[in-house]
C-alpha cells in the first residue's frame, strides 16, 4: 500500500481532497504549530508545509492569516461553550460555581486554546465583528444570571449584565493566572 507521499512521489500530482478537508487540514496545522511555538509560529509557509500545499493555497480558504486566527478563536469559544452547557447545578448559585469550575477546567485542560482565544496574536488587532461573535460565551453564563434573578435565588438589585462581567473576570483572572 502508498502513502500519500509515495503516491505522489510516483505520480508526480496530489491525490485528490475533499472539498472542505483542506481547511479543516490548515485550521489543524494551525492550532498545532500555535500550541507547539506560538502565535508566531503561524504563518503561510509554516502551515503550507504542514499540510503539503503551496503558500498560496493557504490564501484559496483563508483572506489572510488573521481569519485563520479568528476561525481558531471561534473553535475554542464554542469548545468553551460545551464546558458551560455541560455544567449544572440546582439553583442558580450552585450552577454558577459549576461553571467557574468547568471554566477553569477548560483553561487547565486547553491552555494553548484558551491563550489564542484571549490573547491572541501580539500585535494584531481584533475585528469588532470577530469580537461580538465571541461573546456568545458570555452570554450563556449572563442567561444563568438572569435565570436567577428572576427565580429570586440572586439580588435583583444588580444589573445581570455587571454581575456577569465581574463573576467572569474572576473566573478568567484565576484561570489565566493558573501556570
Amino acid at each position: 500500500m502508498l502513502t500519500r507521499r509515495a503516491a505522489v512521489a510516483r505520480s508526480g500530482r496530489r491525490p485528490a481532497r475533499r472539498p472542505g478537508s483542506l481547511r479543516a487540514a490548515i485550521l489543524r496545522a494551525a492550532r498545532r504549530l500555535h500550541a507547539a511555538r506560538g502565535a508566531d509560529a503561524v504563518t503561510a509557509r509554516a502551515l503550507a508545509q504542514a499540510v503539503g500545499v503551496s503558500p498560496t493555497a493557504i490564501y484559496l480558504h483563508f483572506r489572510s492569516l488573521e481569519d485563520v486566527f479568528e476561525q481558531l478563536r471561534m473553535d475554542g469559544h464554542q469548545r468553551l461553550a460545551g464546558y458551560l452547557e455541560g455544567a449544572r447545578g440546582e439553583t442558580a448559585p450552585e450552577h454558577l460555581r459549576a461553571m467557574g469550575r468547568a471554566y477553569f477546567r477548560f483553561g487547565a485542560e486547553q491552555p494553548a486554546d484558551f491563550d489564542l482565544m484571549f490573547h491572541g496574536r501580539p500585535g494584531a488587532a481584533r475585528r469588532r465583528d470577530a469580537v461580538h461573535r465571541e461573546m456568545f460565551t458570555l452570554l450563556i453564563l449572563r442567561d444563568v444570571v438572569v435565570a436567577g434573578i428572576a427565580a429570586g435565588e440572586l439580588r435583583d438589585d444588580v444589573d445581570p449584565t455587571v454581575a456577569t462581567n465581574a463573576l467572569w473576570a474572576d473566573v478568567h483572572g484565576v484561570t489565566a493566572l493558573t501556570p
